[in-house]
């Protein structure tokens, strides 16, 4: 089966702060919900959109996961309640309650051939 390749765009909420995108993909709901098997990318977040490319993504559902690590220790700093205190989003723009969205409302169809998805950081 051919491989894909998935850029994802990243709107950042607070461009001029420096420091760097965490992203995970992820090609199923247990790799979503516990991070192993995720395809994991560091990249530095410049601009105000960071397009970030997977190569040799294999056709079908996945997520994406990311949050602007402002301060670069590589962990999403969160309040004493765990309110996440560094921008973070979702694919699809799943919305976000009580924790994290699901896989499903995250899930993008990964086609053969080059596609684009977006993802606004709140």
């Amino acid at each position: 089966m051919a491989q894909s390749t998935l850029h994802v765009e990243v709107v950042l909420t607070k461009p001029d702060a420096g420091g760097q995108l965490m992203m995970l993909l992820c090609p199923s709901k247990e790799s979503y919900d516990n991070d192993k098997g995720c395809a994991p990318k560091v990249v530095k977040a410049e601009g105000r959109t960071v397009r970030v490319t997977y190569t040799d993504v294999k056709p079908g559902t996945h997520a994406v996961k990311v949050f602007h690590d402002i301060n670069s220790d590589r962990v999403l700093n969160t309040s004493w309640v765990g309110w996440p205190q560094e921008p973070y989003g979702f694919s699809n723009d799943a919305p976000v309650t009580m924790g994290p969205p699901s896989f499903k409302a995250a899930t993008v169809v990964v086609k053969e051939g080059v596609q684009t998805t977006r993802v606004n950081l709140r």
